[in-house]
């Protein structure tokens, strides 16, 4: 370990949370000598995690202590032809459309603009699980999901 990554990890420890923990961990497994039964005992974590990081570490250096955003499940492809958006936008837009109308629109313009569902359903202030029912049913039987269920 280099006397700057040892410094860049000092002032990681300084901070409260994962990275943190991880810094320390490090540092501590950086002592020659010292088990890592005896780290994780030392930092009351479990012998697995504080391997788990030394191996980390030594794989991949500072950019493996960092935390990375979970890539989930792929989300189904949707599209919409320009007929379709047109018809989408009209009832998403018009005023006497049945509200769950507009909004099942809303929601699918927004899955075939490439949204995911997070995002669509805080925008829209309605459920994932919403947003998530809509895509499938769109994806499964097309144009006709939207509008047959709100008559």
């Amino acid at each position: 370990m280099t006397e700057t990554e040892r410094a860049r990890l000092h002032g990681l420890t300084a901070e409260a949370g994962a990275v943190a923990d991880r810094a320390r961990i490090v540092l501590a497994c950086a002592d020659s000598g010292v088990s890592n039964a005896q780290v994780a005992r030392d930092l009351g974590m479990a012998v697995a995690t504080v391997r788990r990081w030394q191996t980390t570490f030594a794989r991949d250096g500072m950019d493996a202590l960092s935390d990375r955003p979970r890539s989930g499940r792929p989300k189904a492809e949707l599209t919409v032809n320009a007929d379709e958006r047109a018809t989408l936008q009209r009832w998403a837009r018009r005023t006497k459309s049945a509200q769950i109308l507009a909004m099942r629109s809303k929601i699918v313009l927004g899955c075939a603009d490439g949204k995911d569902n997070q995002q669509i359903a805080a925008e829209l202030r309605v459920h994932p699980d919403t947003v998530s029912k809509w895509r499938s049913r769109r994806r499964s039987t097309g144009r006709q999901a939207v509008e047959q269920t709100a008559k």
